[in-house]
């Protein structure tokens, strides 16, 4: 059933994307038909009589093609985007069932959901991403969707106007223990709401974490200066 929903999701938005895309390149394709009609009419009756013409009004093709380029530009993204959503949905039906996953599945899927809510913010925003995982570590055993909760609230809470704003997330494993590290500039009208519920560290978060670690991880919240930051720290599992 699951496998089903998910390949009739992924089929429905390509054929609304290749629709939309086809529609608006033939309209692109008529509308400079038309102009070059529209050009060649005015020459003929330049040609033909001495007395001036009142010109028809034509768009100019190069604002058609500048607008092609756009359209095409938003359809690489577009098309981006779905991939990345496509690898979310595999990752949420085949890989995470059991209750531990391997290190680099999760950290794989953390930053599709990065790319994801990149799209809402500018292209010039500050989005600093790092890993330094060495190829053993990520073979390593960690709890499905751990990274969710600080990196959606990061994209959530983060001040996306100012011109120092950013958001940087770290991930990092030393002596078998994974360092997820989430920064952001934050908005003026939440820092107050942070104080008091404790921003990304809720309590459904702590829970969980708890439920499944005990003593074997540490989470600490800071806010300083308009600076909200994240560190986890979780003790990895031996992938036996």
């Amino acid at each position: 059933m699951g496998n089903h929903l998910y390949w009739t999701t992924i089929i429905v938005l390509l054929v609304i994307f290749c629709g939309i895309s086809l529609f608006m390149y033939r309209k692109i394709q008529l509308l400079t038909k038309k102009n070059r009609m529209l050009s060649d009419q005015l020459s003929g009756s330049l040609g033909n009589n001495a007395s001036p013409v009142i010109a028809p009004y034509k768009l100019d093709p190069h604002l058609l093609k500048n607008a092609l380029n756009t359209i095409q530009s938003h359809a690489y993204h577009t098309y981006h985007a779905l991939d990345k959503l496509s690898n979310i949905l595999d990752y949420i039906l085949y890989e995470s069932d059991d209750q531990f996953v391997k290190l680099k599945d999760e950290v794989s899927f953390a930053q599709n959901l990065i790319e994801i809510n990149r799209l809402k913010v500018s292209p010039l925003f500050n989005l600093h991403i790092r890993k330094r995982i060495s190829p053993e570590s990520s073979e390593l055993l960690i709890a499905p969707f751990i990274t969710i909760n600080p990196i959606e609230n990061a994209f959530k809470h983060a001040d996306v106007q100012s011109e120092n704003s950013f958001i940087s997330v770290v991930f990092e494993v030393s002596n078998n223990s994974f360092f997820l590290s989430v920064s952001n500039k934050i908005q003026i009208n939440t820092m107050q709401s942070n104080r008091e519920h404790g921003g990304v560290g809720n309590k459904a978060f702590k829970d969980r974490l708890d439920k499944l670690y005990g003593k074997d991880y540490h989470l600490t919240t800071d806010q300083k200066d308009g600076v909200y930051h994240v560190e986890l720290e979780i003790k990895l599992k031996a992938n036996d």
